[in-house]
């Protein structure tokens, strides 16, 4: 079996069980429900990059629109929704208003402290209204929509006409997340675009509990029918040039699942078709709770109907570490014998897969299209030896996965270094000099951008 370092380039730490109790008690207590401004990406904050010079006039607020879709159950009108922690198998779409700040704040205001890598004080998200506007039941033909469903993916396919990239990015959130804090991570994501990318939220029934967490497992994989229903809603109903997916933590599991059942899907023969009418485009792991082994088993399902494919790995990512110890704990008390420690993708294991599957995913580094970015703490300004939530609160790798995402562009080409394994897998990483780097990629990547728009209009 070979060593994880000749994909990785490191090992896996050694965890002490008490050590897991102990950081899991630290998250209990110390887990806050409000969302805060990420810190501007460094692209933005360096002054390279301002996307705000062209948001759109109709957008220069403090509210951030993004749509959404959940199989949550709701409570109240649907002009106010509030969405609960019980699951359905309906899948209800809507717009969310995220609100920066006391909603006081002038565009210029807003503009200038969305450009801020260290704040003075930190920039509070709230929710303003949530309104849903139709509803996919589980029963649902895809093929003759009502008139409420019509009306919003001709609404979602306005705003992705109106989009420089013709795109809309799916985000699929972690365990132990209420629906406001989704939707602000997911509103972050697209203020960061300049509010110029469409972004869909898709929110699973969490149990909004880290001691639930089994709960929320549950919940991911009872999704799978629905989420796979509203991508395939997207592709037929919509006009997005691509699909992109920006998959974080336990939402891993949900994409990667959903993603196995259309890539098992033989119904059409001409797979070159299927993969066309799908327009499944850049997929983004961020630090992915997922079971590397059955991931792996997975990705050979899909790798030919996506785009690129992206895997964030912390090989000391300490929330990891506690799901590791979790699902284990859960494989041993189950009647079949596990061989697996179940290693999770964003830190893996190479011992839970066999010679022949890490052969193949060997070579699938070598690929243009599937890609590892080592996220080491000793080399990225800020990020601490066991954090999880870098795709946002790293302004390195927040600049990495906008620009990874929106462009579908290799990670060469956006300002990372790269390195071979002892069996010459590829890997990517941020060399000390990446603020520079990446501002010299920033001005071959306007002229792609600039194509982009043009090919798209």
């Amino acid at each position: 079996m070979k060593k994880l370092s000749e994909i990785y380039g490191n090992t896996l730490p050694k965890f002490n069980i008490y050590l897991l109790l102990l950081l899991s008690a630290v998250m209990v207590g110390g887990c806050s429900k409000t969302v805060y401004m990420m810190p501007a990406p460094a692209a933005i904050s360096s002054g390279e990059l301002d996307p705000f010079a062209d948001t759109p006039e109709e957008e220069r607020s403090s509210d951030i629109m993004v749509g959404y879709a959940t199989n949550r159950k709701p409570v109240g009108a649907k002009q106010s929704r509030f969405y609960t922690r019980d699951f359905d198998q309906d899948v209800r779409l809507g717009t969310a208003a995220v609100r920066i700040g006391d909603g006081e704040k002038s565009w210029e205001e807003i503009r200038e402290l969305s450009r801020e890598g260290v704040r003075k004080e930190q920039v509070i998200l709230s929710m303003d209204h949530v309104e849903e506007l139709a509803v996919l039941e589980a029963n649902d033909s895809l093929d003759t929509l009502t008139p409420e469903m019509q009306k919003v993916m001709e609404n979602f396919s306005r705003y992705i006409n109106k989009s420089p990239l013709k795109d809309v990015t799916v985000y699929v959130h972690g365990a132990n997340n209420n629906f406001y804090r989704t939707a602000a991570q997911a509103a972050q994501y697209r203020h960061f675009t300049g509010r110029t990318a469409v972004v869909i939220l898709y929110s699973w029934p969490s149990a909004e509990s880290i001691v639930r967490y089994g709960t929320d497992i549950s919940n991911i994989k009872q999704s799978v029918p629905a989420f796979v229903r509203f991508l395939k809603l997207l592709a037929k109903h919509t006009t997005a040039r691509r699909i992109n997916i920006l998959a974080y933590s336990a939402g891993s599991t949900l994409t990667t699942e959903s993603l196995a059942v259309l890539g098992r899907d033989t119904s059409n023969p001409d797979r070159q078709a299927y993969k066309d009418s799908l327009r499944l485009g850049s997929i983004y792991f961020a630090a992915p709770d997922a079971d590397f082994d059955e991931w792996v088993k997975q990705f050979q399902s899909y790798e030919d109907i996506v785009g690129r494919v992206t895997v964030t790995v912390n090989q000391n990512d300490a929330v990891l570490a506690i799901a590791q110890e979790d699902h284990r704990a859960r494989s041993t008390q189950s009647w079949e014998r596990e061989t697996s420690t179940k290693s999770r993708l964003g830190r893996p294991d190479l011992d839970d897969i066999s010679s022949a599957d890490a052969d193949w995913l060997i070579n699938q580094t070598k690929d243009s299209k599937f890609d590892v970015i080592d996220i080491d703490p000793t080399s990225i300004p800020g990020l601490g030896k066991g954090d999880h939530d870098f795709w946002y609160n790293s302004p390195w790798v927040s600049t990495d996965a906008l620009l990874g995402i929106n462009l579908g562009v290799s990670p060469g080409e956006r300002g990372l270094a790269e390195r071979k394994g002892d069996a010459g897998g590829h890997i990517w990483y941020f060399p000390p000099d990446y603020e520079q780097r990446v501002v010299e990629a920033l001005k071959d990547l306007s002229v792609k951008y600039e194509r982009l728009r043009n090919d798209s209009k």
